[in-house]
């Protein structure tokens, strides 16, 4: 569609009406595109992708927390196959960085009170060169690391091919989808900051549970941080 309020609204309301799982909702632009934490994602009309997955998969509670960073994989593989751009840095729980700075972000949200359907939106900096005051030193796009437009229709497809095929990986070989995103996962080893939860937890960044949870080690050991209304930093921003 040219215009929506939201891909994800759409996909929402279409789920709890019975779509199928794969049902794609993408727009060339969105009024009130939403990311993670409440916040309001940013696209200028016509240069970017943003779209929405129905998502129906045969998951338990404890393979849910993987869905993210799979997602990550897809998207990470596809940038890789379309660009000649080296891989890009995976920031947990579902942000994806090239130079530290963020081209591609998602938002996951439930239909109901079922793990399943799950309703997956992604927003990727495509062809975008400039930014909002607050985003400028925060954002980047395929155009602005590539130096030239990368075609918006071949990426989403290599997205969606990619995409399937690491939803795959997860439902067979989950511990090779924890070994890859954490092969490309930004600040491991390094002293990082949790916001969000009761309380702050500043930590060594040491890898992925298979759950897909954060392993942080802390001054009182090692504490496990799952993926929600929480917020992850270096230390020292």
């Amino acid at each position: 569609m040219d215009e929506v309020i939201s891909t994800n609204s759409l996909a929402l309301e279409a789920a709890k009406q019975g779509a199928g799982h794969g049902t794609v909702f993408a727009a060339d632009y969105q009024t009130h595109g939403r990311g993670r934490r409440g916040r309001v994602w940013k696209a200028d009309a016509g240069l970017n992708l943003t779209f929405s997955i129905i998502l129906d998969l045969p998951v338990s509670s404890t393979q849910i927390g993987l869905l993210p960073l799979t997602a990550c994989l897809g998207v990470a593989d596809a940038i890789t196959d379309i660009t000649a751009l080296g891989r890009p840095q995976l920031k947990w729980p579902n942000d994806i960085l090239l130079s530290g700075q963020k081209v591609c972000g998602m938002l996951l949200q439930t239909v109901g009170s079922d793990i399943t359907p799950i309703i997956l939106g992604i927003g990727i900096n495509v062809n975008q060169t400039v930014f909002t005051d607050d985003l400028d030193e925060l954002a980047t796009s395929l155009l602005l690391a590539t130096g030239q437009p990368v075609n918006r229709a071949s990426l989403m497809a290599s997205v969606l091919l990619n995409l399937e095929k690491n939803l795959d990986l997860m439902l067979t070989a989950p511990s090779t989808v924890r070994k890859n995103y954490t092969d490309h996962l930004v600040w491991i080893g390094r002293n990082c900051r949790v916001s969000g939860l009761d309380e702050e937890r500043i930590g060594t960044l040491t890898g992925i549970a298979e759950s897909g949870a954060l392993i942080l080690e802390t001054s009182t050991g090692p504490r496990t941080i799952y993926a929600g209304n929480v917020s992850l930093r270096m230390a020292d921003d």
